[in-house]
């Protein structure tokens, strides 16, 4: 059961980094996708370099983790029990979990890449060319509770601000910690 599970996990925290890094990387670009939609790029040709970043990326990440995996890992774990116990013959195959997880892999950070310039797109070449505007400051709970929040340093501050006000890291942030 344990064969079965933290390969799926691992596959889920691997696709919310995929996530957030495809996320980041387009909202960081918006001044260069605003000035080549105001130079008349469609907004196909803006999607493409994206989608090709992300593709390759993912494709190049499932083929070397594949191979590390498939050839090292169960190797170093076959020698590390073999110190303590007798063990028969290690004999390799590839499962076509790999395939599948790879697949999803691909098609997730694709799809982000794609859903993320969609979004940017729908704005206009003048907006996208000026930086985004922070999301406005509000207070979390955390502060409400004044004795624990007068104790606290500037960095923790700062972090637990961080945590409640970016929900979808703060939640990436959880998941990777568990696994």
């Amino acid at each position: 059961s344990v064969a079965v599970v933290f390969p799926v996990f691992f596959l889920i925290v691997a696709v919310l980094v995929c996530i957030t890094t495809m996320t980041r990387l387009v909202e960081e670009r918006r001044t260069e996708i605003g000035t080549l939609k105001a130079l008349g790029y469609t907004p196909l040709s803006i999607i493409m370099k994206y989608f090709l970043y992300a593709a390759i990326a993912a494709i190049l990440g499932s083929i070397i983790g594949s191979l590390i995996g498939i050839a090292t890992l169960p190797r170093i774990i076959v020698q590390t029990y073999g110190i303590l116990y007798t063990l028969p013959e290690m004999h390799l195959s590839v499962d076509y979990g790999v395939l599948i997880s790879s697949a999803v892999a691909i098609i997730a950070t694709c799809a982000v890449a794609i859903f993320t310039c969609l979004k940017e797109l729908k704005l206009n070449a003048a907006t996208l060319m000026r930086p985004k505007a922070p999301k406005p400051g509000k207070r979390i709970l955390l502060e409400k509770i004044t004795f624990i929040w007068k104790h606290m340093n500037f960095t923790s501050k700062v972090t637990a601000r961080n945590l409640f006000r970016y929900k979808a890291r703060f939640l990436m942030t959880v998941i990777g910690v568990a696994g």
